[in-house]
This record gives C-alpha cells, sequence and structure tokens, in this order.
C-alpha cells in the first residue's frame, strides 16, 4: 500500500498491484480517498513538466472538485450533464512535475458485464437493437455534456466512439479520457470538439450510415429524409455550403434542436435527465488547496453573442439604500472617478431556450426564507434561472439578452480588497449577462454572486461598503456591443456610465450601463440608470421562483 497526498490536500491508499497496466500513457492503480471510496489513480509513464499543461489541469480538477462536491451536497447525482464528465478531482505532484491525476471510478451502469466500458460505437453496430427514440436521446444527452464543457470554456480534443459511453437501460452518455481537457483559446482547433459532436450525433442518429467495413466513416450530405432542422446544423458541422469552422454548431444548438424534433418521440417512459435541459450547478465552498478558477477565452459561436470581454471597473463609491417595503438591503452607488480598462477576455454562453419550470404548489406557500442558504436553497445557478430573458426599464425601454455564463467568482483584474472579500466570505460561482437595448445603444452588464448563505452575502456587503472597489463589466466580442471591450482604453475611460449594485437572500448583483458609442454627456445619465436600477430588481433567485 502506498500514500500518494495530492494537489487538494488530500490523501489516497493506493493498491500495491496495478489495476490496468497495458496503457501506453499511464499505469492505472485502484485508491481510496480520506472518506473512504474508491478512486482511479493513473501513474504518467511521461511525467507532464510545461506550466501551461499543468495549470490546464489544475483547471479541470478544479471543475471536477465543483461538481463532485454539488452532488455530494445534493446528496446524490443532481443528474446535471457536468456529472457524466469523468473529470480528474485530484493531481499528484512530485517537486514542479505532474505524475499522476486522481478519478472517480466510471459508473457501473455504463460498463459491459464483463466489466470493459460500453462504447458508443457498440450502439452503432447494432441499430437494430435499440429504437430511434433511444438514439436521440443518447444523442441529446451527450449535446448536454459537450455543452457543460464548453460552459466551461474548454475543449475535450478527443471526442471519439471509444470516449464516450452509453447506459443500456436509458438513453443516457458519459465522457471519459479527460486527460486533453485544454482551454479553448489555447488549442490548435479551437472548433475541432464541434466537428466530433455533429459525428457522434449524426452515426448516433443514423447508424446504417456506416461504410464498407475498414473504410473510414466520411461526413456527407445528410440524407433528405432528416429534418431541416437537424440537416441545417450537419451542413454547418461538415462545411456543406461553403461554411467555416467558425460556423460549426454549438452543443446548446446542438440539444435545443434535438429537443424539439425528438423530444416528443414515442416510446416507453425513460429518465428525464435524457430529455430535460442542461443545469450547471453552484459551486460549494469548502475546498482547501488551489486557488480559486482563471477564466479563459472561449470559442466563439456563429450568428450569436456568446462570450465577453473583461474590462475592470472603475471606482465604486458604495452607497447604502434602505428598500422600504421590500425587505432587502439594496447596495448603490456611482463611481466618482473613471474606469480602467482590460483587454483581457472570459467567455460566455448563450443561453438556452427550453427552461425547466420549478416545481409548484397550489397548497403550500413557498417559503423564501429557504433562500438564505445553500443547503436549502434549490434554485439552479443558471443564466436561465437568475436572469429574465428580457426587461423594460423605468423609461419603457426594452432590454434583450444577448451573452451570458457561469464563471468563477474572482477575476484577476479585481481590486485586492474584492478579491479578499469574495474569498473569505467564500464566493462559490458567479453568473453573467450582457443586455442591449432595441435601440442598440445601451449596453448593461451584470453579475450575480452565490455565497453558502445570507450571512456571508451580508458580510461582504457591509464590508465593501464605502470602499474603492474594482468589479468587472461584461460585454459580446461580436455583433452589437462588442466595440465596448475593443475601445481605446482613454476613450473608455471618459465615457458617462451608471453602475449599482443590491445584496439579497445569499446573492449580490452589480450591474453596469454605458452608451455603446461611449458617449460623455452627463445629461445622459438617467437613461443609463434607469436599466441597471431595474434590472437589480428582476434578478436573482425570485426570477426563478416567480409564478408562472
Amino acid at each position: 500500500m502506498v500514500v500518494v497526498t495530492g494537489l487538494s490536500g488530500e490523501s489516497y491508499d493506493v493498491d500495491g498491484e496495478p489495476f490496468y497496466a497495458a496503457g501506453s500513457r499511464s499505469v492505472q492503480y485502484l485508491c481510496r480517498d480520506p472518506r473512504g471510496q474508491q478512486r482511479l489513480y493513473k501513474l504518467y509513464r511521461t511525467p507532464v513538466t510545461a506550466p501551461d499543461a499543468i495549470e490546464w489541469a489544475r483547471q479541470a480538477m478544479l471543475f471536477g472538485r465543483q461538481t463532485m462536491a454539488a452532488a455530494d451536497a445534493a446528496g446524490g447525482s443532481t443528474g446535471a450533464a457536468a456529472e457524466a464528465v469523468n473529470w480528474p478531482i485530484d493531481l499528484i505532484q512530485h517537486d514542479s512535475s505532474l505524475i499522476g491525476t486522481v478519478l472517480p471510478l466510471i459508473p457501473v451502469d455504463y460498463l459491459q458485464p464483463d466489466g470493459r466500458p460500453r462504447t458508443l460505437d457498440q450502439l452503432w453496430a447494432a441499430p437494430g437493437q435499440t429504437a430511434p427514440y433511444f438514439r436521440a436521446g443518447v444523442a441529446i444527452r451527450l449535446s448536454d455534456i459537450i455543452r457543460a464543457l464548453e460552459d466551461r470554456q474548454l475543449v475535450h480534443g478527443d471526442l471519439t466512439p471509444k470516449n464516450v459511453l452509453w447506459q443500456a437501460a436509458a438513453p443516457l452518455a458519459y465522457v471519459i479520457d479527460t486527460a486533453g481537457l485544454a482551454p479553448a483559446d489555447r488549442v490548435r482547433d479551437r472548433y475541432r470538439d464541434r466537428y466530433d459532436l455533429a459525428t457522434l450525433v449524426y452515426r448516433t442518429l443514423l447508424p446504417d450510415t456506416a461504410g464498407p467495413p475498414g473504410v473510414p466513416w466520411e461526413a456527407g450530405v445528410a440524407p433528405a429524409s432528416l429534418d431541416p432542422r437537424v440537416r441545417a446544423l450537419f451542413d454547418r458541422a461538415f462545411g456543406n455550403g461553403g461554411f467555416g469552422p467558425d460556423a460549426r454548431p454549438s452543443a446548446a444548438e446542438w440539444g435545443d434542436v434535438l429537443r424539439v424534433v425528438y423530444g416528443a418521440a414515442s416510446g416507453p417512459a425513460v429518465p428525464t435527465v435524457g430529455f430535460a435541459p442542461p443545469a450547471t450547478p453552484a459551486a460549494p465552498a469548502g475546498w482547501s488547496g488551489p486557488q480559486p478558477l482563471v477564466s479563459y477565452q472561449p470559442a466563439p459561436q456563429p450568428d450569436s453573442s456568446n462570450t465577453a470581454l473583461k474590462v475592470i471597473l472603475g471606482v465604486l463609491l458604495v452607497v447604502l439604500v434602505i428598500a422600504i417595503g421590500v425587505g432587502v438591503v439594496v447596495l448603490s452607488g456611482k463611481s466618482d472617478s473613471k474606469n480602467k480598462a482590460s483587454g483581457t477576455t472570459t467567455t460566455t454562453t448563450t443561453a438556452t431556450t427550453t427552461t425547466t419550470a420549478p416545481p409548484t404548489s397550489t397548497t403550500v406557500a413557498f417559503d423564501k426564507s429557504t433562500l438564505n442558504q445553500q443547503a436549502t436553497d434549490k434554485t439552479p445557478f443558471t443564466a436561465d434561472a437568475m436572469l429574465p430573458q428580457s426587461f423594460t426599464d423605468s423609461k419603457g425601454v426594452v432590454f434583450t439578452r444577448r451573452s451570458t455564463g457561469v464563471k468563477d467568482c474572482v477575476a484577476a483584474n479585481m481590486s485586492q480588497n474584492v478579491k479578499t472579500a469574495l474569498q473569505n466570505n467564500k464566493c462559490q460561482q458567479m453568473v453573467t449577462g450582457t443586455y442591449i437595448d432595441q435601440s442598440d445603444k445601451i449596453l448593461t452588464s451584470l453579475e450575480v454572486f452565490a455565497f453558502p448563505s445570507n450571512t456571508e452575502a451580508e458580510a461582504i456587503y457591509n464590508g465593501l461598503k464605502g470602499q474603492n472597489q474594482t468589479w468587472d463589466v461584461w460585454c459580446p466580442t461580436q455583433g452589437v456591443g462588442a466595440s465596448v471591450c475593443q475601445s481605446n482604453l482613454d476613450t473608455l475611460w471618459a465615457a458617462t456610465y451608471s453602475s449599482w449594485g443590491r445584496q439579497q437572500y445569499r446573492y449580490l448583483y452589480e450591474a453596469y450601463s454605458l452608451y455603446i458609442s461611449l458617449a460623455v454627456d452627463t445629461s445622459l445619465a438617467p437613461n443609463l440608470d434607469a436599466p441597471s436600477r431595474t434590472l437589480l430588481q428582476l434578478v436573482g433567485p425570485d426570477n426563478y421562483w416567480k409564478p408562472r
């Protein structure tokens, strides 16, 4: 028995004999974590020494730990698509080299009776044994899983049928071999996953299209009998009609279209997780060891403002305002000096149009006090749950949501007092969103921060009150609003803007508005106050639990 200690600070009891030693890149051992749970330890045959590769592995490990902790907090699997990734959950280092990684065991439902993985090519090899609705369900679930990676701005890099597993009893999928996870902006082909996903979806929906034995499958024109909405996605994915790689559909697009086309397919009852829209769980606090995640640039989605450039907000002089008759504390204020800016980029992902409504009751009123504690707050920490699709400000101007994302709380360019406050109060994740008015003149950026309880949320609010603070503002990288974050910094600093904040339940909200033209005219300030102040009253868990 050997004991190794991970980057998380946890130790693992490793079996003396290998579990699997035939791999070309690693030797695998069974091990147990401090809670007695069995894990898999991969000891690399060649240690990783490149600092960038080690940092990418650390980011993936943090995502894995957050995902597993969310499931543990819920008492088991939540059904979230992110849980269907075989994330690394710890790293083993020696000196400055990465020598191994710790992974969860593959769930037994994805294994054959002899213990070998049930891979996707086995589903294709026997198309008559699975009904079309079942294969469509697997394709939908796989789209959700890859969307979970895209939401985290990660590229898998090796989405082959051998690395996608499926269940025999339900249309569910599981992605393995995550050693190559990397930030989308650091890989040679950031659209590789989108091509591979389209190929897997095609072969899963149309398993009879395989060529003769020994002849590699090649993408072609989808059959005319296929639904035109699905066929259009395949054309974009495979370059039919002159489409380039940047036009390949995102995983979110695949999930949305497949649900519309196949979600109502006839067949026996299956677990709702196979057809339900994806959810991104909030990252719980309590993990020790590595520093919080950094954000990576994404592969932008065509025809959609799905990414954001991060710009440092300037000095905010915060003023406490009491919301009369509302019962919440409102944090509001304007800056008395101009913004500083940065060209650092961070991703967001356009929210899906399909949303699962929260449970409702006709006999028991919803207890909003449950929103004060993570243990009792059942609100999904997603853009669809936290942010309205659109809103009308106090001047009657309509704003529409253009891009969103879920990411880590702490960003490198935040002021140190903000970073410290977020870390000390165990900020878990933030949802970001950008809104643009109907005339394409005003951009309103929003951040929603989640904490373990209202105690921490109130503590950061009260602790930062009156201090100079540097937060972030978000804008699309494509289309209307992108110019804001691409502008000359001096011009940006001089622009008139309005910024407001609010604390409610276990959440903290920050809104920021300015003219896309970066106009400098204090008489325009009321036009900026209206959307930023209005939006703060519409975001948060109340957006999810409102009567429907």
